[in-house]
Formats: C-alpha cells, structure tokens, sequence
C-alpha cells in the first residue's frame, strides 16, 4: 500500500478539499480543527475521514507504515513516528495521513490556469454577478464590493482573490499589494476603474473571514520621471538576478525584462519576469507580466494591469531564449488585476513593486543606487560578503 492508495471515499474526500479552499485553511493547519470546541464547519468531515483512515491503517503491517511514512510531505513528518505502538498514535498518524492528501490536491494549477465558469461555486450564490465580468474574466469592482487584502466582502460572503495573486502562487494572498489596490481604488474610485480576478472555486461566509499579518515586507520606489514622456526613450532593458543572492531562495528567477514602445502619443511599458528552470508548478512555468500605457501628451498613466503568463516545460526553453519584443508566445495569459483612468505616477511604481513581491529586479531597474542601500552586500550576493568577512577576519 502507498500513501497515494491509501483508500479513503473519493467523493467525501474530494469535497473536503472543497470545503478547506472555501475556508482558506491550509492542509499544515487542518489538525487545529479536530479539536475545535465550538465545532468548525469542516470538523464533522474531517473527523470522518480520521476516523477511516485509522480504520484502514488498524489493518497494515510494519512494512506498510513505513511506507506511508517514507511517502509523507517532509513538513508532517516531524509529527508522526513509522513505529506505531498506540491507539493514540495510530489515529495522529491517520490525521497527517488524511492532511498529506489534502496537501497533493489542495493546490491545483490546472483549476488556476483554466477556470470553469459553469461550476463556479461564485456563481452557483451569486448568479448575478456573472455580468460583472469582463471578457478576460475580471471582476468590475463597484460600490457592491469591499475590498480587503485578504479577499473582496460581497453581500454575506467573501470572495477569493485569484490563486495566481498568491505569494509562491501556493501561499496566503500578496497582501502588500492588494492592501495597495484596495487604498487606491477607495481614494479614487470616482475618476478610476478597477477590475481584479478571483478563484471560482472559493468563497467563504464572511463570519470566517480573517485578516492575516505577514511580518516581511517589500518596497516600493518612485521612478524617475524624467524620460517618461520623451518617445525617443524606448527600447529593451534586461536585469539578471545574482544566483549567489538571498532572493534565489525565496523564487527562482533568471532575469526580468523591460520594454518601453511608442506609437501615436502613447508610451507602452511592458515587464516580465523570467522563472528559472527549477521555479515549476506541476508542469507549468509562470511568468509574472504587466503591461501600462502613458498618454504623453497629457503626461499621466492612463491604463496599468498585471497577469501571469503561463508556459509549459516542454517548450519554455524558447521563451528564455528570447526576448522583448519578440518574445515566445505563452501557452496563456491570465489577466488578474487592471485599473484605467489617471493613475498617480507614485502609485503607478509602488503598485508595480508590490505586485512583482520577491522579485528585487524591479528595485534595481527603478533606482540602482536606492537598491543598494535598501539591501545589504550580504542580501545582495551573499557569496561576496562571506568573501569580505573573511579577508575582514585575516585583516584582524
């Protein structure tokens, strides 16, 4: 027996991965809910599924548990023994054999990638919001909403923001800059429109909604604005990462490209950030984009959105191997996010930032020196400044 057979009812299980979407609890927190007090409403489900996976492992042998073990996530590893010498222990290693599941399933690209309008669990409360979308599938955003960082209050629900607007894509929302989207869209919803995308397959009552602080942070920088109106300053810029800096470790990203482009008083600003070849998500490749337009003549941003463009592995290498303007056409573009009217220009920058999280390429592009001095030699390229601290050390 393998973890993956591991025979639990297909169906229940399938909507008890649902269910914890809806909720936004992640497969790590799940064991929280089997104790629950006043009784969550995945609890019930759970304890079910606990209870005949431990009827199931009641039947293995030694071999088996160890198995099951061995096939385990690393992170539930450490909460479980393979050596099974209780009815206590039996039934927590039932428990983290149940979240290992959820954990395969919980996050599925291809649902983020292609989302079926037709099985919206959205729609399915809320019909009426399906002439609130536009052709690339974005939310227009009116007085009916509230948006929070965290998910947009319609009515007695809240609505999932697009799993693609997620940190790592796998992760709690990109809270710094929705925080942002949402400020700007309450300060000047009366001269701008903003639409944004968000997952078909959640929505959650809004008595459970909760707010979640993130204790890092990522800057934003305001750009020289100078050459913005000028239509001669066009062209490509490329800025590789630095594989020996801290940010390898949080997304592997080979370089991100910038492209400004005029034509008839309109300035095009496109950027994309270029994955590495190991930053893969089941068979995909995501590249995060935003495309912006400048009217030169009045001297304002008059459009600025953000999408995903999503490559798959069997011809990405094509994609690396060119570049803007003519790039390698993606498999698809998946617009999350867009506002038109007069966007500030400080706002312009910061949002771009924020919505790039991670990626310090875009710090570096707008403002090199300010790059430097917001991040350290040891941040930068680590392997540098343990080179520095040792000749500092034979100098002493």
């Amino acid at each position: 027996m393998s973890l993956q057979n591991l025979p639990l009812n297909s169906r229940k299980f399938e909507e008890f991965i649902k269910q914890t979407r809806h909720y936004n609890i992640y497969p790590m927190s799940l064991s929280q809910y089997i104790l629950e007090e006043e009784q969550h409403p995945i609890t019930a489900q759970l304890i079910e599924l606990v209870e005949e996976a431990c009827e199931y492992l009641s039947a293995c042998e030694e071999s088996e548990f160890e198995n099951l073990f061995n096939c385990m996530p690393s992170g539930f590893k450490m909460f479980v023994s393979s050596k099974i010498v209780s009815e206590r222990e039996r039934r927590r290693f039932a428990l983290y054999s149940v979240c290992s599941e959820v954990e395969r399933s919980y996050f599925s690209f291809k649902g983020a990638i292609v989302q079926n309008f037709e099985q919206s669990a959205v729609l399915n409360v809320y019909p009426e919001l399906s002439e609130k979308f536009d052709r690339d599938g974005l939310l227009h955003i009116n007085s009916d909403f509230i948006l929070f960082d965290g998910g947009i209050e319609y009515k007695n629900h809240i609505l999932h923001y697009h799993q693609l607007l997620r940190r790592g894509y796998r992760s709690n929302p990109n809270f710094d800059f929705l925080e942002l989207f949402a400020e700007y869209r309450s300060q000047t919803k009366n001269r701008n429109e903003f639409r944004i995308a968000i997952d078909h397959r959640r929505i959650m009552p809004k008595e459970f909604y909760g707010q979640v602080a993130e204790m890092d942070g990522w800057r934003g920088l305001p750009f020289d604005s100078n050459k913005l109106d000028d239509p001669n300053y066009i062209g490509l810029t490329v800025v590789e990462r630095n594989k020996n800096s801290l940010f390898e470790q949080t997304c592997s990203l080979d370089r991100t490209e910038f492209h400004w482009s005029y034509r008839d008083g309109i300035k095009t600003f496109e950027i994309e950030e270029i994955s590495g070849d190991s930053y893969t998500f089941d068979c995909y490749y995501f590249n995060r984009y935003i495309h912006s337009e400048r009217d030169t003549q009045v001297k304002a941003f008059r459009h600025l959105d953000g999408a995903v463009k999503v490559y798959v592995q069997d011809n990405y290498q094509q994609r690396k191997n060119s570049f803007m303007p003519k790039e390698f056409k993606s498999h698809r573009k998946i617009k999350l996010w867009r506002i038109d009217g007069d966007i500030a220009l400080n706002i312009w920058s910061e949002l771009i930032s924020y919505f790039f999280k991670s990626n310090e390429m875009i710090i570096k592009y707008f403002d090199p020196e300010k790059f430097e001095q917001i991040f350290d030699l040891r941040v930068r390229d680590f392997e540098a400044w343990k080179l520095a601290q040792e000749q500092d050390a034979d100098d002493t």
